[in-house]
């Protein structure tokens, strides 16, 4: 870890009781996002590819600064990869569907560097995991809303 950046590195879940086949449409809709995150999270589409690698969207995280997201890579119907653009926040993240019992284990698996001085110094008083848990939960509350409607 570098002086002005501070790493990332998380792995939140749940489990619905639906098949990956059930969950996929929805966590591959990158253009839905915005209809379904939560609003602190600010999701904005950019670009949308129909084979669905080039994706992009934004994020602007409530009082932070907005970054870029691509999806880079996915196998259908179990897993996402994801690469944040680097100027605020570079690295990635993975979205991962693994039948558990008579469900579905939904992960996202996060492996980021935060590139920005002040949220370095802000890492060292506050719990930044315990931030974007938080937020993670909300992603979570609302897919299973959008999921079971």
């Amino acid at each position: 870890m570098a002086g002005n950046s501070t790493t990332i590195q998380m792995k939140n879940e749940t489990i619905f009781p639906l098949t990956p086949a059930e969950i996929w449409p929805v966590l591959a809709d990158v253009a839905g996002y915005e209809r379904w995150w939560p609003r602190f999270l600010f999701v904005h589409l950019l670009q949308a590819t129909p084979e669905l690698t080039g994706t992009e969207f934004s994020i602007r995280p409530y009082g932070w600064k907005s970054f870029r997201c691509q999806v880079v890579s996915f196998e259908e119907p179990v897993r996402i990869g994801l690469q944040y653009d680097g100027s605020y926040i570079g690295g990635g993240a993975e979205w991962r569907l693994e039948p558990d019992g008579q469900g579905t284990r939904v992960i996202f698996d996060l492996d980021a560097e935060v590139n920005d001085p002040l949220v370095t110094l802000l890492g060292k008083v506050i719990d930044l995991r315990r931030i974007h848990s938080y937020s993670m939960d909300g992603i979570f509350e609302n897919l299973k809303q959008q999921l079971f409607r």
